[in-house]
């Protein structure tokens, strides 16, 4: 895209540092400047989680305002419905277990659509560099980023090894390890360590390559727009992706949680 005369490939970069916040040099995951300084980068990935994170406490605190039993504004409708959906979705999978799970289930599942469909909208930002003024994207898909699908799979690793503690005891999910057999033990770990392997590589891989695709389409033939492009790569797979995390999530919840039955 050419703009005051400086051609910008969007899309096919990493996350770019947007300001840093000034850091002792011993601080953890501080990055050194050429002058000497070390800062604590702050990348677009993280902006952009910081905005739907902001996004999505405005929409819900407008959205359970004025709730009424007797006369429901479409508002309150649009809402339950909503939650009649996760609760559904949560209920075929974990039964009797939905209610312990169905806050942290609908909130990864929110949070996940937003994050890989949010480049749908390509709200334009202006900055200034060397050579002259760029033109980028305010919004970059946080889930095409390592560090955020590697976050939310450690989260729904401590989720299915709690239950399976809770249900089972520490005892007793070590000793499922060496089940049918105890030759079986090395197999077992490296089954549960695949697990949050699994579900976040696959997150990253599918949302990282639609966005290189798209880059070096935006590169080969800038001056046209591949919109169907964009509602496959950011819509259609977005909401599949988002949609695949959060099943194998709930699929390796219930297997932790076996046959026991909440008290």
């Amino acid at each position: 895209m050419k703009l005051f005369g400086l051609v910008k490939p969007p899309l096919v970069e990493g996350p770019g540092i947007v300001f840093g916040i000034p850091v002792p040099h011993n601080f953890p995951l501080a990055y050194k400047l050429a002058d000497g300084s070390a800062i604590l980068p702050v990348t677009t990935t993280v902006i952009t989680t910081w905005i739907i994170m902001a996004f999505l406490v405005l929409l819900f605190r407008w959205g359970t305002k004025d709730l009424s039993l007797e006369n429901p504004s479409k508002k309150q409708a649009f809402f339950e419905t909503l939650y009649h959906f996760y609760d559904s979705v949560v209920g075929q999978i974990l039964g009797k277990w939905k209610d312990k799970y169905l806050v942290y289930i609908s909130s990864l599942l929110t949070f996940l659509f937003i994050s890989n469909t949010i480049t749908f909208f390509p709200v334009p930002w202006l900055s200034r560099t060397d050579v002259g003024w760029s033109l980028h994207y305010l919004f970059r898909a946080p889930t095409a980023d390592l560090n955020t699908t590697v976050g939310l799979a450690l989260i729904t690793t401590m989720a299915f090894l709690s239950a399976a503690f809770a249900t089972s005891g520490p005892v007793g999910y070590f000793k499922g390890l060496l089940e049918p057999f105890p030759l079986m033990l090395p197999l077992n770990i490296v089954g549960e360590g695949a697990k949050p392997v699994n579900i976040s590589m696959r997150l990253f891989g599918n949302m990282f390559a639609g966005s290189v695709i798209l880059g070096l389409l935006y590169k080969a033939a800038p001056a046209v727009v591949p919109a169907p492009l964009h509602l496959y790569f950011d819509l259609f797979s977005g909401a599949i992706q988002s949609y695949v995390f959060t099943m194998l999530t709930m699929v390796y919840i219930q297997g932790a949680l076996g046959d026991a039955q909440p008290e």
